[in-house]
């Protein structure tokens, strides 16, 4: 699998959110303040120095050891301390929510027979031949945004990705015909890959050390990508039934929801 290129993570004394964030929530917003005023904004919490020292620290201990209690404890200090609070990380998700949104409601309207476009994907390659992962690519495009930042490239990458990982399992797979239980399947997957994206770009330096096997880190990338996307499947069932059989009103919101939950519990263990 492949993994997110780390940095050196934002700096202390900036706004928990990126800036592009906003621009893509308001894509169509004008130029000229003047056309459409808007009130005087809120600013918002600064980040702390060195917000994420105490889950780089405990990341450390997990890539040499392994042990899911060390990771748990990095997330819940990346949680509590680096992105100021669970909310703040879903807040900052929000866009891939967004996505995650779209593929639900496209892959259950492709069941019924609601989804032009994605059964067009599937006819031309169909009608092609083409490789599967062709089709992938295809449906990841059309799903997601085109965009230069994280927010807009990182997802679908994640799709793409939570696709493969269908197909990979079960070759045979009708996606034009997948169950609820599927469908959720396919989106706490690619919530999974989106967390740990997010998570391996601000501390997951200490995964480029040449202290520990290049094999036992792939592992680790591996173990601490399922375990995202575990805690989240389970935190979207808790919703489900919660919510009932009902189609929720509100997707993003069960989305950002179910994201919010997943780091609580992590930050219950610092």
């Amino acid at each position: 699998m492949g993994t997110s290129a780390s940095h050196n993570g934002p700096k202390s004394g900036v706004s928990f959110d990126p800036p592009w964030l906003d621009d893509i929530d308001n894509p169509d917003v004008p130029a000229d303040p003047t056309q459409n005023p808007q009130p005087a904004p809120v600013l918002p919490p600064l980040a702390p120095p060195a917000r994420f020292k105490s889950a780089r620290r405990s990341m450390g201990d997990y890539i040499r050891s392994g042990s899911r209690e060390s990771l748990a404890k990095s997330l819940g200090h990346y949680s509590r301390t680096g992105m100021g609070g669970a909310r703040n990380v879903a807040n900052h998700m929000r866009h891939s929510a967004s996505i995650a949104s779209k593929l639900y409601s496209s892959f259950s309207s492709l069941r019924e027979g609601n989804e032009p476009t994605i059964s067009s994907i599937i006819s031309n390659y169909r009608a092609a031949n083409a490789d599967i992962y062709g089709l992938i690519d295809a449906i990841a495009e059309y799903i997601c945004a085109d965009g230069g930042s994280l927010d807009e490239t990182s997802p679908k990458d994640s799709v793409s990705s939570a696709l493969s990982d269908l197909f990979d399992k079960s070759p045979d797979v009708d996606i034009t015909n997948l169950s609820d239980d599927s469908v959720w399947s396919l989106v706490s997957s690619f919530l999974g890959y989106e967390a740990f994206s997010r998570v391996q770009l601000y501390i997951g330096q200490g995964f480029e050390t040449n202290d520990v096997s290049l094999t036992d880190r792939i592992t680790r990338l591996n173990d601490m990508r399922e375990y995202l996307e575990s805690e989240i499947s389970s935190q979207i069932g808790v919703i489900r039934n919660e919510i009932g059989d009902k189609p929720p009103s509100d997707l993003q919101k069960v989305m950002m929801t179910a994201i919010e939950r997943t780091f609580k519990v992590f930050e219950v263990t610092v």
